[in-house]
């Protein structure tokens, strides 16, 4: 009998592109590319008629059949199609946007109908890593992710150093992208900004990694686990406990010699033989009176100034008059990327020359009001004057979604925000704009889109919450929600794989513990707390949080909590505590 053929396919190829829609799969020569299932689609739909105008209603239909969706997904989806095929201001477009009418695939494209694959060609990978897909494209930061990857290759700690809103976080994945399929057992983002106890450092750690361990010593199963392992981790946020993340990677680094860790802070470790990488601001042009566009352009803090000016007017294009004012604006913001971001969305509204003159204003009130380096009150600055410029359901929705400690899905963001004034429509519009002015970001994890507030807005934001006496409605409201996320995660767990459901739900870990520990710290809040808990049972013991489930469950049984517990709870947290 012949040994069967290759699966025959079409295959579409356009620029340094082929596109194998029956394989799931964008290859780049003979890389394949890494791109969400949903951006293939669209891809699809769009190379399959070239030239033609796709409206949004058939892109919808399309991509996701029989299922209603947010318009933010084809957006997003959209984005990180875009972001893959690398497109940036002033290079050849494959995608052109009609306004009003849809998307349009501007490039020659050259269709077979029939193609050969070499059999270990796009074969579906195992599960071996948590990043998600970005959806924007990163700007002049190649010499540092070039750098960092060689540093990693030879060190074993690598940590990225510089102020918020720099860019630490964006050249870290950027970088740990580049080792998928390196490193035998995967490579895997620990997101440490949500963690106020250093002490859970190692259970943080070992829900990202997927560990399965029972024992009230986690560092310890968590070195032993590791000890054999080779892989990629890449610690995101450690300043706020430094002295536990440091303890933990020295621990380590000592016990598993062939794991590497890629840490972001606003200072090192300061833990042996670690190479420390220090992130300065996008490069900007000096004083000059001489600049023009396309001068101008070869600045990574214009580039990227002009990059998200783009996604928010499509009409927008840098003049050669306006090139000197880019230039002044990108100077004022230090080269600071998230600044330079949120002055950018803000180009449909104000010209260049009205947002100098409007963030020099904030920068004269702030000045000799607030301590820390002059990069952190630019930023702190920035994001008061873009705050200041929502409209008040805006502002009432990103006090509100301050609430969450980590990514948020759209249903979650409306659970939490909706009120008598804002219904799920408004809600939506919202967290759609939110997005579009760079104080959300928007995230591919998995097939999902995600939701996630940057460290420094979420600080920012809370303070506002607390000023305007909605803390205590905002936590209530996210410990209900709570409650509904694991709920689907115990439902969940009986029809995906463990890899599967880690990445899907183990993010969602720290707003569990977050809401727990709030709701038995308020006084009107502790029969939440206790439904929370035994609800949480299962989650726990899924990410093998073993000790700190016995913690949660001896705190929902004290003898004070008495009231607020049924016979059916009373049962279900002695069985967990005897087991």
């Amino acid at each position: 009998m012949n040994e069967l053929s290759p699966p025959r396919s079409r295959s579409f190829a356009f620029g340094p592109f082929v596109l194998l829609p029956e394989r799931q799969l964008l290859m780049r020569g003979d890389v394949p590319v890494r791109i969400g299932g949903r951006a293939l689609d669209i891809l699809t739909v769009l190379v399959e008629r070239p030239g033609a105008v796709i409206g949004k209603q058939e892109l919808l239909a399309r991509v996701w059949p029989d299922t209603f969706v947010e318009d933010g997904n084809l957006k997003v989806n959209m984005a990180a199609l875009r972001r893959a095929l690398d497109e940036s201001p002033g290079a050849a477009r494959y995608i052109a946007t009609v306004v009003g009418r849809g998307y349009r695939f501007s490039a020659p494209v050259h269709h077979s109908g029939s193609v050969h694959l070499a059999s270990d060609v796009g074969v579906p990978a195992a599960l071996n890593h948590n990043l998600p897909t970005a959806t924007t494209r990163i700007v002049g930061r190649q010499d540092a992710i070039d750098a960092i990857l060689r540093e990693l290759r030879e060190a074993r700690l690598v940590s990225i150093v510089g102020a918020g809103g720099i860019g630490k976080t964006t050249v870290a994945l950027a970088v740990a992208e580049h080792w998928i399929g390196t490193c035998k057992d995967g490579v895997w983002m620990v997101d440490l900004s949500p963690l106020k106890d250093p002490s859970l450092v190692p259970n943080a750690i070992a829900t990202a990694i997927g560990l399965t361990a029972h024992s009230s010593n986690m560092l310890e199963a968590l070195s032993a686990f590791l000890r054999s392992r080779e892989m990629l981790l890449v610690f995101d946020s450690c300043e706020h406990i430094i002295n536990g993340i440091a303890s933990c990677a020295d621990r380590i680094l000592a016990e598993a010699p062939a794991v590497r860790i890629l840490a972001t802070s606003r200072e090192s470790l300061r833990v042996k033989s670690e190479r420390v990488r220090r992130l300065p601001g996008l490069g900007t042009p000096a004083k000059t009176a001489a600049l023009d566009a396309e001068t101008a352009l070869t600045f990574p803090a214009i580039e990227l100034f002009v990059d998200r000016a783009t996604d928010r007017l499509e009409s927008f294009s840098l003049s050669d008059a306006d090139a000197p004012l880019a230039a002044e604006l990108c100077r004022k913001l230090d080269g600071l990327a998230l600044a330079i971001e949120l002055a950018a969305t803000r180009v449909d509204a104000f010209g260049i020359g009205e947002l100098i003159e409007q963030l020099g204003d904030r920068f004269r009130l702030l000045q000799g009001h607030r301590g820390g380096i002059e990069r952190h009150r630019t930023l702190t600055a920035t994001i008061d004057w873009s705050y200041d410029l929502l409209s008040e359901i805006e502002q009432t929705m990103l006090r509100r979604l301050a609430a969450f400690a980590g990514i948020f899905s759209l249903d979650s963001a409306c659970a939490i925000t909706i009120d008598d004034r804002i219904d799920r429509v408004r809600a939506v519009e919202n967290i759609a704009s939110l997005v579009a002015k760079s104080l959300l970001t928007a995230e591919m994890h998995d097939t999902q889109v995600e939701y996630r507030m940057l460290d420094m807005t979420r600080a920012y934001a809370l303070e506002k919450l607390v000023a305007n006496n909605e803390l205590e409605s905002a936590r209530q409201r996210h410990a209900e929600d709570c409650i509904e996320l694991v709920e689907r995660a115990t439902s969940d767990a009986e029809r995906l794989t463990r890899a599967e459901w880690l990445v899907r739900h183990g993010p969602k870990t720290n707003d569990i513990r977050e809401a727990m520990r709030w709701a038995f710290t308020s006084a009107d809040n502790t029969a939440l707390g206790v439904r929370l808990t035994v609800t949480a049972i299962p989650f726990g013991k899924q990410v093998s949080l073993v000790e700190e489930c016995r913690m949660a469950v001896e705190r929902a049984l004290d003898d004070s909590f008495q009231p607020h517990r049924s016979i059916r709870d009373d049962l279900a947290l002695n069985l967990t505590l005897g087991a």
